[in-house]
């Protein structure tokens, strides 16, 4: 039995849309030929039904574009929602499943030994799934403000971004990912910072930013010992960085998650950077305009 959420996922027919639309241009045009016509004639009885029909053109412009308006507002919180499950997704299970086909891949060890690993990876991802679909189904009114982690965490987007991002941070990093292991010294820094300019939806999408990056730390930054995670203002800016020192991966294939950080900062008008560092370490960084800011005006 489906769940309402799938059902809200699946794609509505947009064709009779058009239909309509096609409708509404032909009954406009009509009207419009009527109005030039009584209008040209030369009689002063036809000039009231030629106004008459020229009001019910404005009337009826006016009203084909609020609902063409609509169409494209339907379209876009669909594609935001579907972008949204997939990000939890993406952050959560698919993170677990890239750790189980590691396991089987990378690991050279006895088959008696590997199955009691692979076992307690899917036992994990299993608890994911399952909180990830309680999270869905309860249909609670709040959920466009709260963001789901993992574990039933469920956090309040409504909070201080400072506050969320330290909660986002603290969560990830007691995910089992093998590079954490190494780490010793962890650094961060989150600053209160004017985010007026933010919406909820631009604080959910910094959220699974900084997920996301220490996530990449987690699986890729082999030997890593060192982490700094700042939230910080500079003049105008205001910059979310993620800085470590393992070796990291060399690939100029743009995946997933570098297309999202891109689109994110595009959305709040701001930068995005992956760099590597020297002698080995990566520095991503997220920065965007400050509300009262010339760029963000």
């Amino acid at each position: 039995m489906q769940t309402q959420i799938w059902k809200k996922l699946q794609p509505e027919n947009y064709f009779g849309y058009g239909e309509k639309l096609s409708e509404n241009i032909m009954t406009i045009l009509s009207l419009v030929l009527i109005s030039h016509f009584l209008l040209t004639r030369n009689s002063s009885v036809a000039l009231i039904p030629a106004i008459f029909l020229m009001v019910i053109n404005c009337i009826s412009i006016i009203a084909l574009y609020q609902y063409h308006q609509t169409i494209k507002a339907g379209i876009k919180s669909r594609q935001n929602m579907i972008e949204t499950k997939f990000e939890t997704i993406h952050n959560g299970p698919l993170q677990s499943l890239a750790r189980v086909l590691k396991l089987v891949k990378g690991q050279e060890l006895p088959i008696n030994n590997l199955l009691p690993l692979i076992e307690k990876e899917l036992e994990e991802l299993n608890q994911e799934l399952r909180g990830i679909s309680n999270f869905w189904q309860q249909e609670t009114l709040n959920q466009d403000t709260s963001l789901y982690l993992g574990n039933s965490l469920v956090i309040d987007l409504q909070n201080p971004l400072p506050e969320i991002l330290y909660q986002v941070y603290s969560h990830t990093l007691e995910r089992d990912f093998p590079c954490f292991k190494t780490l010793k010294l962890k650094i961060h820094n989150f600053e209160t910072i004017n985010e007026s300019n933010l919406r909820i939806e631009n604080k959910r999408r910094l959220c699974r930013f900084l997920e996301e990056a220490l996530c990449n730390v987690g699986k890729h930054a082999t030997g890593i010992t060192y982490l700094k995670v700042t939230y910080s203002a500079s003049k105008e800016y205001a910059t979310l960085s993620i800085m470590d020192n393992g070796l990291g991966i060399n690939s100029s294939k743009e995946g997933w998650g570098t297309k999202q950080f891109k689109n994110l900062a595009q959305q709040i008008k701001g930068k995005f950077r992956r760099v590597s560092l020297y002698p080995q370490g990566t520095l991503c960084e997220l920065s965007w305009p400050l509300a009262n800011s010339f760029w963000w005006q």
